[in-house]
C-alpha cells in the first residue's frame, strides 16, 4: 500500500519521469505485479517514463525495453532487455545471469562470482571488475574502459575493443 500511496503522491506534480528505486522489494508476487502494472500503466496513459532501479532480473526481464548493468557506480552494459539478459557481454552480466536459477532446469549450485565488490574508495585501477574477472588480461588491470558502441548497445569491457583483442592474440601467440 506504501508504493502506491507514494506513486499517487508522485504523480500530482504531472512528471515527465518516475523514477522507482526498488519498488518491489519485500512485496509477495501477487502485489509485485500489481506495482509494476501500474507503473505501466501510468507510462503508457500518461506518457510518463518510468525508470526501475532494482536488482531483481526478472522484474527487468518482464518490464523494462532497455536496462543497464553497473557495478561499482559505473554501467557495464547497457542494451535492449532481450539482448543483455539472452546474450550479455560484459563478464559481470554474465556472471549475474548465470547466477539466476533457471525454471524447468535441473541445476545441482548456482554459479556465483568469485571476490567481493570493492568498496567505492577503493575501486582498483583499470576496469573495477578485473580482480573478479576470469578473462581479466594486462590491458583491463591498467586503463578503465568507456562503453564501446555494439550494434545493439554499448559495453565496458576491453574483450570488445578491436586493441583488446589484438593484445590479447598477441599475449595467446
Amino acid at each position: 500500500m506504501r508504493q502506491r500511496v507514494v506513486i499517487a503522491l508522485a504523480l500530482c506534480a504531472n512528471p515527465r519521469l518516475i523514477i522507482a528505486d526498488e519498488p518491489t522489494t519485500a512485496l509477495d508476487v501477487s502485489i509485485q505485479a500489481q506495482i509494476l502494472a501500474l507503473l505501466r500503466r501510468l507510462g503508457r496513459d500518461h506518457g510518463t517514463a518510468v525508470m526501475l532501479v532494482t536488482h531483481d532480473m526478472g522484474v527487468i526481464a518482464e518490464t523494462a525495453h532497455r536496462v543497464a548493468v553497473m557495478y561499482a557506480g559505473r554501467i557495464a552494459e547497457i542494451g535492449a532487455v532481450r539482448q543483455v539478459v539472452g546474450q550479455p557481454r560484459h563478464p559481470y552480466t554474465v556472471g549475474l545471469m548465470g547466477s539466476i536459477p533457471a525454471v524447468g532446469r535441473d541445476q545441482e549450485r548456482l554459479t556465483q562470482i568469485d571476490g567481493a565488490m570493492p568498496r567505492l574508495t577503493d575501486i582498483p585501477r583499470g576496469c573495477a571488475f578485473n580482480p573478479r574477472c576470469p578473462h581479466a588480461f594486462d590491458r583491463c588491470f591498467a586503463e578503465r574502459p568507456d562503453p564501446i558502441a555494439m550494434a545493439d548497445g554499448k559495453v565496458a569491457c576491453w574483450r570488445y575493443d578491436d586493441a583488446g583483442a589484438q593484445s590479447r592474440e598477441a599475449e595467446h601467440a
